[in-house]
Order: C-alpha cells, then sequence, then structure tokens
C-alpha cells in the first residue's frame, strides 16, 4: 500500500515549509523511502509551492494520502454536496482575510467544525494562526484537484483505487491519541530536540521503519514540519488498517469535514 503524509503550509517560504513523507507499508510496519520538503523534491527554490504539490498529488496513482490541512469549514460557511462547494469555493471566498471574517458568529466568536470539538484539534480552521493555509489548501490544492477529477477525498468520496485517495489528519491530536508528546517539540532548544527524539522513538515502536539519514532529518528540522510529514503517513497507515474509514460518522462530517486519527474500534461498529 503506498502511504503518503504530507505537512501542509501557506507561509512565504512554503517550498521549504511544506513536507512529504513517502512510503510503502504492510500490517506490521510503514516503510519510509522518501521525507523531504517541497523544493528538494522539485530540486530548485518554488515560486509557487501549492501548484508543485498539486502535481504531485495528481501524479502519485492509487495511494493512500493524510494531509495536514482543512478539508472544510464550520457550517455555515460550508454546504452540501461538498464537491459543488468546493469547485464554487474560489468565488465564495475571494482572498484569505474574507475566509477569517467567515470564519465567526454574530458575537464575533471563533466558529469550530464539530471535528475540531470532537477531537479536541488545537485550531478551528480559520483560527489566526492557519486560516491562510486553510484558504490555500482549499484553493490552490483542492480546488483544482476536485476539478480536474484526479483524487477522492474522505469523508465525502467512497474510495476509489485507481486514484490518490485523500483525509483530513492532524499531527498533534494523532500523537496524543498514541500516547506520544504532542507538545513542545517545535523549536532549537535542547528540550525540544530531545522531544522530538521521543516521538521518533515512539513511532518507530509503533512500527514506522525509518532509514536512519531520514530520522535525521526529522531530528534536526527545528521547525517539526518534516516529523508532522511523517505522522501524517504513520496515521494514514493506521486509520487504513484499523478500517478506520468505513466508521459511520455525524452528518455534519459530510459537509464540514472530519479529522482522521489512530484509535481502536471494535469492526462491528463500522459500516
Amino acid at each position: 500500500m503506498r502511504i503518503i503524509g504530507i505537512d501542509f503550509s501557506a507561509a512565504r517560504d512554503a517550498s521549504r515549509k511544506i513536507w512529504l513523507a513517502f512510503g510503502n507499508a504492510d500490517n506490521d510496519q510503514l516503510h519510509i523511502e522518501t521525507l523531504a520538503p517541497i523544493e528538494t523534491l522539485a530540486d530548485r527554490r518554488l515560486a509557487n509551492a501549492s501548484a508543485v504539490l498539486t502535481r504531485i498529488i495528481a501524479a502519485s496513482g492509487p495511494s493512500i494520502v493524510a494531509c495536514d490541512a482543512c478539508f472544510g469549514l464550520p457550517l455555515p460557511s460550508s454546504t452540501a454536496p461538498w464537491r459543488t462547494w468546493l469547485l464554487s469555493y474560489p468565488s465564495r471566498f475571494a482572498d484569505a482575510e474574507q475566509l477569517r471574517q467567515a470564519g465567526r458568529d454574530a458575537r464575533g466568536r471563533e466558529r469550530k467544525r464539530l471535528t475540531d470539538r470532537v477531537a479536541r484539534a488545537p485550531f478551528a480552521p480559520t483560527n489566526l494562526r492557519i486560516y491562510r493555509q486553510t484558504h490555500s489548501w482549499l484553493r490552490d490544492v483542492l480546488h483544482p484537484l476536485v476539478v480536474a477529477d484526479a483524487i477522492a477525498v474522505a469523508p465525502f468520496e467512497r474510495w476509489r483505487e485507481d486514484r490518490p485517495f485523500l483525509f483530513e489528519v492532524c499531527p498533534s491530536v494523532s500523537l496524543r491519541e498514541l500516547g506520544l508528546p504532542n507538545r513542545r517539540y517545535k523549536g532549537t532548544d535542547l528540550h525540544r530536540r530531545q522531544c522530538r527524539r521521543d516521538i521518533l522513538t515512539g513511532l518507530t515502536r509503533l512500527g514506522l521503519d525509518l532509514p536512519s539519514p531520514l530520522a535525521s532529518l526529522a531530528l534536526d528540522d527545528p521547525g517539526g514540519d518534516a516529523l508532522d510529514a511523517l505522522v501524517a503517513a504513520i496515521t494514514a497507515w493506521w486509520v487504513v488498517r484499523e478500517e478506520l474509514l468505513g466508521c459511520p460518522l455525524p452528518e455534519e462530517a459530510f459537509v464540514e469535514g472530519w479529522i482522521y486519527y489512530p484509535v481502536h474500534v471494535s469492526k462491528a461498529n463500522c459500516r
């Protein structure tokens, strides 16, 4: 099974901040083959990292792709059916600031999706820290992929074996559910570096097969982006292995989106 983990960014240096982890999985291990920022994969500094990422996803063929980015917005900013809503996204939100304003209720409070509350995610899609990322992901990556009919997206669409199958993850949520440190691992000081080392050790015990040079990349990346891409990848493997994609979800999930993370469930509770 081909697995891809993506840590997305809309920062000015996005070509250095967007990291991808590529691997193959069996029942017992996830074998990582490539871990790199998108500028390394493209072999140059990129003017439009999102466009390059879009091409990489479209060309990845049958694969499971876990992305650290929001696939939908809180009601009523999202509407059903999701594909129709996404196709109209650029006309609904001209820029990130318009999206930011739409993410607040009449009292000025930040709206959260049901999945943000259930997963206890650190940020809602239009939070001040990530609203530009949400806008860029929806407009510059998901929108062209859906226009080209190049992907299928959970939970809105069924898994199709002839194309990439994408779903949303949140590394900090995944780490918490795996019983690993999920805070204070981003930074340059020795404590945070040790925290990254502890996370890598924990992921290895859970089945991550990571060559030493790639482990060093994740350990030496103070922004934690490389590590987040790995966490996204192992989340994808876990979600598929535990058949979590088939579990019943509330109605809101098919409009707002859903964060998938590692949990053990009885197959009897799934569709």
